[in-house]
């Protein structure tokens, strides 16, 4: 839970909304990697050198990788590193899934199983340098949409769900990277599920999942040990006629709880294609909010995020439409009431389809820069969008939104005999973490109880020489994570 501090506010960014907070970087993006339908982007560093690539997941063609210069320039390096299979892929997901220390893909597919193919689904175990190999275990087919990672059980290890056309299969990790079918952990609806998010929505210590679907969402509660009941119509407001495409979830009014962005369009006729905002009340039940805290639309939401674009230490939403709509912003005002602020922030209207967007640091500069993935038609060919965020301050003694999550370790490198501090600025993560180098968690360290000074010192003898994370968390924002010695 963020600790608040009332010099934080005269620290923190004085931005005026009426400067330009991105720069269209997309020229760093190669012409013969970014050019594809991308219905899904993720980043994480591939290939062991400290920055974020970038993995598209691309409907029927090979999917792509592209490689961080470290200065947020890509290369496409997908051939020779990425088997090339042509698959209606949707989403992607990235763990270390056969427990080796390295990143894994897995691809889902949705029409593929239409069309007769078999072996739909794509697995692919990395070797840490940016390199995938077909995994030897054959994930079984799906018309899927969704696919998303958990520890389900309790083992460390990452599980998987496939939201699909019919139930959600559920998919347990033995531990190398073969998997078990489980789908009793999860209510078998008859739904065609577009997007899976798994939050704690109840506060009750364990992660709950929403299936945005087709034809009626449904909120599924976690009992602790991986099994789930269907709790939708007593926490979900009820007598909506959506089409959901995309769920995210966002502590909007700063109490502590996550609330909840429906991305919606209307595909199917006579569906409501408005976006939803609904309100947690503390317990994981939710209010329908959209009326008084969201802009009107008449868009087809293909996807949203949840980020603080204006430092002012609330979420905005970044919205993504097609079939006309613009990419949209929607500014908080810090007690989750939202106002159309595109032009503002942005300097122009990027009027283009978004099939996808992600807010991570691909420059190193600690602010979070955008990807968005741009819906290639015969009328354009766009590449799709980097927007850079500028480094924007008022004066030197002000600091950044960044800057206040952040948190330092000494020493590093730190020998096994002596003792490791953790300072935090200005905010106490919501939990701490030391992981392995493939960001597998190996212990939760006890935060601290207040700030200001707050610090935490850490015993690690049990620790083996190497290299490790320490990995701050947060309900809100982006995880900030610090590379620690051990020697």
């Amino acid at each position: 839970m963020y600790k608040f501090n009332f010099l934080l506010s005269c620290l923190l960014f004085s931005i005026s909304l009426t400067a330009q907070l991105y720069t269209n970087a997309s020229n760093n993006l190669p012409a013969n990697g970014a050019q594809g339908q991308s219905m899904d982007v993720q980043a994480a560093d591939i290939d062991g050198d400290d920055d974020l690539d970038i993995i598209l997941a691309n409907e029927f063609q090979a999917n792509t990788i592209l490689i961080n210069d470290g200065n947020a320039n890509f290369t496409n390096e997908t051939t020779g590193n990425l088997p090339q299979e042509n698959h209606d892929s949707e989403d992607v997901a990235i763990a270390d899934f056969n427990d080796d220390g390295f990143l894994d893909l897995v691809f889902c597919s949705e029409d593929d199983v239409n069309l007769g193919i078999v072996n739909v689904h794509e697995y692919y175990l990395g070797n840490g340098l940016g390199t995938f190999a077909i995994a030897d275990f054959q994930l079984p087919d799906s018309e899927s949409n969704a696919v998303i990672h958990a520890d389900l059980n309790g083992d460390t290890f990452a599980d998987l769900l496939f939201g699909n056309k019919g139930a959600t299969s559920v998919l347990i990790n033995s531990g190398n990277g073969s998997f078990a079918l489980e789908n009793n952990r999860v209510p078998q609806l008859n739904k065609t599920t577009q997007d899976l998010a798994m939050a704690d929505i109840d506060n009750d210590g364990d992660l709950d999942l929403f299936e945005g679907n087709e034809n009626g969402n449904a909120l599924f509660i976690n009992d602790g040990n991986g099994f789930f009941s269907d709790e939708t119509a007593s926490r979900l407001p009820q007598g909506l006629n959506l089409e959901t495409r995309k769920v995210s979830f966002g502590d909007i009014d700063g109490d502590q709880d996550l609330d909840i962005f429906l991305s919606n369009v209307e595909f199917i006729p006579g569906k409501d294609r408005q976006n939803r905002l609904f309100l947690n009340d503390g317990n994981g039940v939710f209010s329908d909010i959209t009326e008084s805290n969201l802009p009107a639309d008449n868009d087809h939401t293909i996807d949203a995020i949840f980020e603080d674009v204006d430092f002012d230490n609330d979420l905005d939403i970044i919205v993504c439409n097609v079939f006309g709509g613009p990419i949209r912003l929607y500014q908080n005002d810090g007690n989750g009431k939202f106002e159309d602020q595109t032009l503002q922030v942005f300097g122009q209207f990027f009027q283009r389809d978004a099939l996808g967007v992600i807010a991570r640091d691909f420059n190193g500069d600690g602010l979070n820069d955008l990807y968005i993935c741009d819906r290639k038609t015969q009328n354009s060919n766009n590449k799709d969008l980097l927007l850079l965020r500028n480094m924007l301050s008022a004066q030197d003694d002000q600091i950044s939104s960044q800057q206040a999550f952040d948190f330092t370790l000494s020493p590093n490198p730190v020998s096994t005999k002596e003792k490791l501090n953790i300072q935090f600025n200005r905010f106490i993560p919501d939990s701490l973490t030391i992981n392995n180098i493939s960001g597998k968690i190996l212990q939760h360290l006890k935060l601290p109880g207040d700030l200001p000074n707050a610090s935490l010192s850490v015993e690690i003898a049990d620790y083996a020489p190497g290299t490790y994370l320490i990995i701050a968390h947060f309900k809100d924002r982006p995880q900030i994570s610090k590379k620690l010695v051990i020697e």
